[in-house]
């Protein structure tokens, strides 16, 4: 019985071990979420500027940036059939960027599918940290003008075949002006 027990204590020890280290070699997991236990899909709108459904009409690489290393940025052009949040016209662009550990990715939106977006509005500009260029959007667009940017990282947004739940949550939605 002795021999038994000690081996279960054993067994038991290194699983923990096996364990530790595990968490402490895994990497840090990016785009990190912290929401309220309760959030749902009207929840996530107070944080963005813009919530809308609508289909992607055009998917246009921009220029790269040599600073950017490879990293390749979009103009993203949805036909927008109903919204939640914001005033939108009938066609909405947002900026977005190649999926990075930065949470600044544009979801890969690809033409002809309709999604599910919550975008915010950012300030047009060049982002340098420590003296190193990150990314930038002088360069295509206007110094001193806004863009909208997709949230996709902490909100419930995506292809609408996949977040019907979300949908459902938000309502009717309403029609951009001129569509009716």
């Amino acid at each position: 019985m002795y021999s038994k027990d000690r081996t279960v204590n054993r067994l038991q020890s290194r699983a923990t071990n096996l364990a530790l280290l595990l968490l402490l070699v895994s990497p840090a997991l990016p785009c990190t979420c912290v929401v309220p236990l309760k959030a749902d899909a009207k929840a996530a709108m107070t944080e963005v500027s813009l919530v809308f459904r609508g289909r992607v009409i055009e998917r246009k690489e921009l220029l790269q940036r040599v600073e950017m290393k490879g990293r390749r940025r979009y103009a993203v052009t949805f036909q927008v059939d109903e919204y939640w949040k914001g005033s939108p016209g009938k066609r909405v662009t947002l900026y977005g960027m190649d999926a990075g550990t930065d949470c600044l990715g544009d979801s890969g939106y690809a033409e002809g599918k309709s999604y599910l977006v919550y975008a915010s509005e950012s300030d047009v500009k060049d982002v340098v940290l420590d003296g190193l260029f990150w990314y930038g959007w002088l360069d295509v667009l206007p110094a001193g003008t806004k863009m909208l940017v997709p949230q996709t990282a902490c909100t419930p947004g995506g292809e609408s075949s996949v977040v019907r739940d979300a949908i459902r949550q938000l309502g009717k939605g309403r029609v951009p002006p001129g569509t009716e």
